[in-house]
């Protein structure tokens, strides 16, 4: 018998599904017995919930930089579901019942998500100018883009990182504040949606 899985991707979501799907998950997962803990925690994660919607509202005047936070705000949102499911599944062990009621949706059979490998070889080196960085990593076999991501905070569950897509492995950071360190990381994307991550390192911008 086929084990049941969770739909591990929602990028494919409208702004308005996204937003409903995810406080349908933080709903369901609220005083849910069958996942007292998580990964990232129900508080981190909602945190993201309600950083896309305050984003999302304001980005409904139609002003771009409002838009471009939303759409880093959608990026850092499908992550942390991403992670809260495949967390969630790996608790379930295939219990259909439970996966249910965590408000993801199952996967239909024919619809499973092979994986991608992780990125290698990332660095982040200076870039021709001063408050440049360079991103960079070893090709993903199977990825078709990436996600380049940084923060100059001490990365954490609930950071919430400054994300540019691209489909090279490699994207320059411009208008950087020299001095300042940032953390880094790349995820491969994936046909299907899949992701993956590299390691997170840090460089100080020149």
């Amino acid at each position: 018998m086929k084990i049941p899985k969770l739909i591990l991707s929602y990028s494919k979501l409208t702004d308005a599904q996204l937003n409903l799907k995810a406080q349908t998950i933080s709903d369901a997962l609220t005083g849910n017995t069958n996942f007292p803990t998580t990964t990232p925690t129900l508080a981190d994660f909602n945190l993201s919930v309600g950083v896309y919607n305050i984003a999302l509202n304001k980005a409904a005047t139609g002003d771009r930089q409002q838009i471009a936070l939303k759409n880093q705000a959608r990026l850092s949102l499908i992550s942390a579901m991403r992670q809260m499911a495949l967390d969630i599944s790996s608790q379930a062990n295939g219990d259909k019942a439970q996966l249910i009621s965590s408000g993801f949706d199952i996967a239909k059979e024919g619809e499973g998500i092979g994986s991608i490998e992780n990125p290698i070889d990332f660095t982040m080196t200076d870039g021709a100018n001063s408050g440049e960085m360079v991103f960079s990593c070893k090709g993903v076999k199977g990825a078709i883009s990436y996600n380049f991501q940084y923060t100059d905070e001490t990365p954490t569950d609930a950071t919430q990182w400054k994300i540019q897509p691209s489909s090279s492995r490699q994207f320059t950071f411009k208008g950087l504040k020299s001095g300042t360190r940032l953390y880094g990381r790349i995820t491969a994307v994936g046909r299907k949606e899949q992701m993956a991550d590299s390691d997170i390192i840090s460089r100080v911008v020149q």
